[in-house]
């Protein structure tokens, strides 16, 4: 990691919906800043995509950024999200 990106917020686990959609938000921000790059080719769906009329986009999520500048690898995986509409209203 270099400076630039060695205080990205990470997550250790998604408890509820809400916290997914923060974690994809933010990658959607790390992109749109310039400083990182998401790899399409390695992630499941593009980052506006990951909720569809009919729900999530499938069942395992996986996106994946590097950062421009000194090529660290970010992931971010998110299990059977449809599960969480049971507890969505948590």
């Amino acid at each position: 990691m270099c400076d630039y990106c060695h205080n990205i917020q990470k997550w250790k686990r998604f408890n509820v919906p809400k916290d997914y959609l923060a974690c994809i938000e933010y990658i959607q921000q790390l992109v749109t800043n310039g400083g990182f790059e998401l790899l399409e080719e390695e992630s499941t769906c593009p980052l506006n995509q990951v909720k569809t009329e009919d729900g999530w986009a499938d069942e395992i999520m996986v996106h994946v950024v590097w950062c421009k500048h000194c090529g660290q690898v970010f992931t971010c995986v998110v299990s059977s999200p449809v599960s969480w509409s049971a507890c969505s209203s948590l």
